[in-house]
């Protein structure tokens, strides 16, 4: 199956939030999911995050602000974690008790993709995080969401991260788990018997003024680093592309701009991601009004 999702072209209109899923081998439209069919909004953009998937199957959305009404026998699920069957059925859901803020604000709960993360063993729970556009990262089981309750948040944790929120999603590896918010650093949370550290244990030397996705390179469990490109939505300003050590990403490793004649990149492309293969690190970016591929490796 290959699913797609989406939301709306700059909150115009009487949109929802929308996936739809479709044969691998004949592109046949299989399987459709409206998050608020009787509602509005709630899209599902994820700061171009894709959805998630188990090993069971299971898909996972994290959607916008919008129209909930299903902890009063509605059917919409704006600012919701939301678990799927493959055929797009709901199955489980988290909503934050503040809900009516969050859609009241622009305070997208689905700011953020959700990161299944590794099971920890032991009697510890399956888990996803995410972020949203207040600033709060959420730690949920998959098994047992949680639902909506106005009165607390029943999930196995909540973190307040960066202040001006978040417009970028997560990565793992070797038990951390790394999240960069807007005009802050990048920042590293051990995951430890099943919770995140409650604050980060290491920050990177500069803070990013979009924050952005991180990509993991490795060899396997060692040599990690993460890479992130801070790409400014600001006209004309030069995206950078850094490099940390995975295990303390106060030590930065490389930046695009240490030999700029050389290495540095167009203006920035709003939630480009970094993407590692065959030894090297692939960048989108402008060059002039041109879209644009930057692709960097090893000097020869």
């Amino acid at each position: 199956m290959v699913y797609i999702a989406w939301a709306s072209f700059a909150d115009l209109g009487n949109y929802h939030g929308w996936v739809m899923g479709y044969n691998a081998k004949t592109l046949a439209q299989v399987s459709v999911f409206n998050d608020t069919p009787n509602g509005s909004q709630g899209g599902i953009w994820h700061s171009a995050g894709g959805p998630s998937a188990d090993s069971s199957g299971n898909i996972y959305v994290i959607t916008g602000n919008g129209t909930f009404d299903v902890n009063t026998g509605g059917v919409d699920y704006g600012d919701s974690f939301l678990r799927l069957t493959s055929t797009l059925s709901v199955t489980d859901y988290f909503t934050p008790d503040n809900e009516s803020t969050l859609d009241d604000d622009d305070l997208d709960l689905g700011s953020s993709a959700g990161l299944i993360l590794p099971k920890q063993g032991g009697s510890y729970p399956d888990e996803i995080t995410g972020a949203d556009k207040q600033g709060t990262i959420y730690l949920v089981d998959r098994d047992n969401m949680g639902k909506f309750n106005l009165n607390s948040n029943s999930v196995i944790q909540t973190i307040t991260g960066s202040s001006l929120g978040y417009f970028s999603s997560p990565a793992y590896f070797n038990n951390a788990v790394y999240y960069s918010g807007m005009s802050d650093y990048l920042d590293r949370y051990t995951l430890i018997k099943g919770a995140l550290s409650a604050a980060p244990v290491s920050q990177s030397p500069t803070t990013l003024a979009a924050g952005g996705t991180p990509s993991i390179s490795a060899n396997s469990s060692a040599n990690g680093i993460v890479w992130v490109v801070d790409a400014p939505s600001t006209t004309g300003t030069t995206a950078v592309l850094h490099a940390y050590k995975a295990s303390k990403v106060s030590v930065e490793l490389y930046n695009s701009q240490q030999n700029a004649t050389r290495d540095t990149l167009g203006r920035g492309i709003r939630f480009s991601v970094p993407t590692i293969a065959n030894g090297n690190v692939y960048v989108g970016s402008k060059a002039g009004s041109a879209d644009s591929l930057y692709i960097y490796g090893l000097l020869q």
